[in-house]
């Protein structure tokens, strides 16, 4: 009884986030309109972070409201007092691959599951000044069927970088997109209860950073052309970081959602929506299968993302993107096959695949992609070395790099085009080094899709707690982090006057090489720096190729020449032709001037 009378006299004497003296052990608690969050704190190397971890931002999705978008929390219903100290269930979705987990991740609690999932992690960092901290929330995803906030704490990312790191939890898989995209709806809803709550925590509602990987960053890039975000009354962040994902084609997108939902409703002997939402979510997820993905409706989502920004669908509150990716994001192939065909997987590992098989597997992934492989020519002769590197780099093309790339060069289309546009900053980071936890097969010798994810949470500093540090990760890993906290808090990462940032190993020679740890950010002006430098270097070229061809046109028309004048002179040419033809070019040239 003592705890609860001793927490109520501190929830009527606080306001904000009540920071623990150091000297004591004291939990922090966060009060917000009617709820006292007590969260705990943590050790993160030398630097201590308060982390409330499972705070409700929604009302439960159950019985009625399941599959439907969620309620927003009731703030006079509940408790009083949340206990933020233990991770909640994950939603409910199937079982990962375990071999595509990283160890280093925490995988200890990621089969616990329940439909009762809405809820946030929230990392702050202790700071030596009131200032307000920047926030960045994180939205995790690997395939609009798994989703799950608690392996990635942000614990390291809060305490290095000195931001406010949220983690959310949301629906996924059947529970998440049979109907009206309700995952998505759950991330719109945990976006504003952070926008009114986060202050209470020292966060600054008016300075967040979304950023996901995957399928969580292609959700970002829906939220950047959704109607409820551009038509917020407020604006819910202000800048995004996109990490291997653009939401992009029917790979992404449900063309066929009803017929999908009939299907699950036959699947159960219902006649309606209404009757699955009384069967036992653990039948339901047993039979759901594979595959759920959004729908374009004519509420959250009109277009497809790059449609609607190449129309100038864009929020004008987001004034910095960065967008990123590994150098072997084709990996994501290798997990693919480890799933769905291990005889294949095996095939890739031991680089042992056949022209018939690369053919039949590129044919299934135009399939995938664009629902006909009507393409097949094109990759086919684009992509002729049948060998598994240049199936994984296809893979890495069609996936990943060739939307990332649309979606950037779009953007700044848009800024050449209007002025106006609400955009200040945008920049390009790539990751090249595999970090020595790496999950990645031997043969591959740089960063694999995720890595780059490991490394900006922060994954290297967790080795030193398990007794495998490395130095080189540890320094790659604060690199990482540095420049997604200092974009975080200032719109652009640290760089130099050239907006031009290398994150390489300190003991890895300079010129860049396939085994070499770097990350590249590039500012708009330094691209259009470098595409002015590749013009007139081409230019340059081109009128040298031009003068060398000119040259030999002329030789050609002088011998020409000389030889129709001297037939039409009756004259004999054998003896100078023979004696010209034995010149050297430049003799011969000239000779010909000369003549001339």
């Amino acid at each position: 009884m003592k705890p609860i009378i001793y927490l109520l006299i501190v929830g009527l004497l606080i306001d904000h986030l009540v920071y623990a003296n150091d000297r004591f052990d004291f939990n922090p608690i966060a009060h917000t309109k009617s709820r006292i969050i007590i969260g705990q704190k943590v050790q993160i190397n030398d630097d201590p972070v308060y982390q409330f971890l499972g705070v409700p931002y929604a009302e439960p999705p159950l019985g009625s409201n399941r599959f439907e978008r969620p309620k927003s929390l009731n703030e006079s219903s509940g408790s009083r007092f949340v206990w933020a100290q233990k991770f909640k269930p994950t939603c409910m979705q199937m079982k990962h691959l375990a071999k595509a987990i990283n160890p280093l991740l925490d995988v200890d609690q990621i089969h616990e599951i329940s439909e009762d999932c809405l809820y946030l992690n929230i990392y702050v960092p202790i700071v030596e000044n009131d200032k307000k901290i920047p926030v960045m929330v994180w939205l995790p995803g690997e395939g609009f069927d798994f989703a799950d906030a608690r392996q990635f704490s942000g614990a390291y990312l809060a305490s290095i970088g000195k931001v406010i790191v949220v983690t959310v939890q949301y629906r996924v898989g059947v529970f998440g997109f049979l109907k009206d995209n309700a995952g998505l709806w759950d991330q719109l809803e945990a976006l504003r209860w952070i926008n009114e709550n986060i202050e209470q925590f020292n966060g600054d509602p008016n300075d967040v950073t979304l950023f996901g990987r995957f399928t969580g960053s292609m959700s970002i890039s829906i939220l950047l052309s959704s109607p409820e975000i551009i038509q917020s009354p407020k604006p819910l962040f202000n800048r995004a970081i996109l990490m291997s994902g653009i939401a992009v084609g029917q790979w992404v997108f449900n063309m066929k959602n009803t017929l999908k939902a009939n299907k699950m409703i036959d699947v159960h002997d219902c006649g309606d929506l209404e009757c699955l939402k009384s069967i036992p979510a653990e039948t339901i997820l047993e039979k759901s299968g594979y595959g759920w993905k959004p729908t374009i409706e004519s509420d959250l989502i009109i277009d497809e993302p790059l449609n609607a920004l190449q129309r100038g669908q864009f929020p004008k509150f987001i004034d910095s993107i960065m967008l990123g990716s590994n150098q072997f994001e084709g990996s994501l192939c290798l997990l693919k096959h480890l799933a769905t065909d291990e005889k294949f997987y095996l095939k890739l590992i031991q680089n042992n695949i056949s022209s018939e098989d690369f053919d039949r597997i590129i044919r299934e992934d135009l399939q995938m992609f664009y629902g006909d492989d009507q393409q097949f020519s094109r990759y086919r002769w684009t992509y002729q070395q049948n060998d598994r590197d240049t199936y994984l780099h296809f893979c890495s093309e069609l996936l990943i790099e060739s939307h990332m790339r649309n979606y950037y060069d779009s953007i700044l289309n848009r800024i050449q085009q209007n002025p106006r546009f609400g955009l200040k900053n945008i920049y390009r980071y790539k990751v090249d080094y595999k970090p020595k936890f790496s999950i990645a097969p031997g043969f591959i010798n740089s960063s694999i899709h995720g890595d780059d994810v490991l490394l900006a949470f922060g994954l290297a500093f967790k080795q030193q707690q398990l007794a495998i540090k490395n130095q080189i990760d540890q320094q790659i890993s604060n690199k990482m982090i540095q420049l997604f906290s200092r974009f975080a808090i200032d719109g652009q990462p640290p760089s130099d006057s050239n907006h031009f940032i290398e994150i390489k190993s300190p003991n890895l020679p300079s010129a860049p090489s396939s085994s070499e740890a770097i990350t590249r950010v590039f500012h708009p002006s330094m691209i259009e720096t470098i595409l002015a430098e590749n013009c007139r270097w081409t230019s340059n070229n081109v009128l040298v190729m031009l003068i060398i061809l000119s040259i030999i046109l002329f030789v050609f028309f002088m011998i020409s020449l000389v030889t129709i004048i001297r037939l039409l002179s009756g004259q004999s040419s054998s003896s100078s032709l023979s004696m010209f033809h034995k010149q050297s070019p430049s003799e011969q040239i000239k000779h010909l001037l000369q003549n001339c």
